[in-house]
């Protein structure tokens, strides 16, 4: 894979991550101590961010490292539902993994 590939496929799977937790890249870039215009640069694939905003950007988007390089997956929908259940209540999930096993049974 090419740099510049790398670079846009990284600044893909971000905005995904971060569109899926409803937050703006001004406020995440706020949350990383990141200058916004240079933030952006990175979402649209023009630069990449140093080994440091790395792991701010994983850890202010709650996600693994490897989460944010997770572009190979060919279901677009099935990643953004797994990034969203991050964010779900416990409540929320059990009632998730209900209706996941009812799909089950329907098969």
């Amino acid at each position: 894979m090419k740099e510049e590939q790398l670079k846009k496929l990284f600044g893909q799977r971000v905005r995904l991550i971060r569109k899926s937790q409803n937050l703006t890249q001004e406020k995440l870039s706020e949350m990383i101590d990141l200058d916004p215009q240079h933030f952006c640069k990175m979402e649209n694939g023009t630069h990449f961010p140093s080994p440091k905003n790395l792991v701010k950007i994983a850890d202010a988007l709650n996600v693994e490292i490897q989460d944010l390089f997770a572009f190979n997956s060919t279901n677009n929908t099935l990643d953004k539902i797994i990034i969203e259940t991050k964010n779900l209540t416990p409540k929320e999930l059990e009632f998730l993994q209900t209706i996941i096993n009812a799909l089950g049974k329907l098969r």
